[in-house]
Parts: C-alpha cells; structure tokens; sequence
C-alpha cells in the first residue's frame, strides 16, 4: 500500500458520516497536521500540536473527537446523555468558528452529536437553557466556561471525556490564566 493511500481519511477508521462531511468539505486528503494528529488522538492519546493558522488544526482535534463521541454511543453503554468534550478558546470569535467547523464535520450526525457555543456573555439566559440539554460537546472561553460552571448550569465533574485548549498560547497571553487553573486543577 502507498503512503498517500494510508495516510487518507477513508484509511483512519472513521465514521462514514464524518467522511462524507470532509468529502462534503473538499477536502481529499488530511493536512499534515491532520495525518499525524488525527490517528493519535483515535488511541486516546494526549496530544500537544502546534501548526500554522489555515493549516487545519481544528478538524484535527474535531474528527476524532466526533469520531470518540460516535463510537461511544454506538457501542458503549447506555448511558445518561451529557457534556463530554469541552473545547476552550481564547475569543468569541474562535468559539464561533470552532463550533461551526465542527457542526460542518457533524452535518450527517448531528441528532447524535449535539454542539454548543456559550463564549457570548450577553447571551447567558439561552445558553443556560441550551446548557440544559445536555450537548455532546461545549465550546467557551475559559471564563464562560467558569462561570457557567459556578452557575451550575453546565457540569462536567462526571462526564468530561474530552478536552481541547486550542490557541494555549493565547490563552494564556489574553489573561485566562486564572481561569484555566480554577477549571483545571
């Protein structure tokens, strides 16, 4: 088998859902930082990846976090729906962008995978009414993240399985260090 026919999506055990979407996508092979990412976090690896704006990242940490998501509900057991991945980012901005590269990734799964953005401060009320639901996967900034936890409005003590801090640096840099301790430790 050739390299390049290894290293395609169709090669890494994904979900025919998630490989129409990345055919729906245009995309016909992984970026590099997909190829190698990818596979690792399917083991259940952590992982610590560092690439360029445009190169991919998101879908990197997005597939196989769908594809974790997927495979549990198809084979574990039943189990209580809740908050299983947890993606902090460092704007709203890339909260938005976040949650719509992975809604893209869910588009023939979503009444399996559920996606919420609780990164706009003024947007409190629905979100704690979305939080109620229960989504699959919760993108925030650190201090929505906290404050809905504070709130009780979201949990996550029991059931986090995944978590993604995408732009760490930035994280850090735009003053979330606080933050990020209070929910990490």
């Amino acid at each position: 088998m050739e390299d390049s026919e290894a290293l395609g999506f169709e090669h890494m055990g994904l979900d025919p859902r998630l490989l129409q979407a990345v055919t729906d996508l245009g995309w016909s092979r992984p970026t590099l930082i997909q190829e190698k990412a990818i596979p690792l976090a399917l083991e259940g690896k952590d992982l610590l990846a560092r690439a360029r704006t445009g190169s991919g990242k998101t879908a990197a940490y997005a597939i196989p976090m769908l594809q974790l998501l997927l495979h549990r509900k198809a084979t574990g057991p039943v189990v209580e729906q809740a908050v299983r991945g947890l993606v902090l980012v460092p704007t709203k901005e890339l909260a938005r962008q976040a949650q719509s590269m992975i809604q893209q990734l869910a588009t023939y799964c979503a009444r399996d995978v559920r996606v919420a953005n609780v990164s706009a401060a003024e947007d409190s009320v629905s979100q704690r009414a979305v939080l109620m639901e229960k989504p699959d996967v919760v993108v925030g900034t650190p201090s929505r993240i906290l404050s809905h936890l504070q709130q009780d409005s979201l949990k996550l003590r029991d059931s986090l399985e995944l978590l993604v801090v995408d732009e760490a640096d930035l994280l850090f840099s735009f003053g979330f260090e606080e933050e990020l301790k209070s929910l990490l430790w």
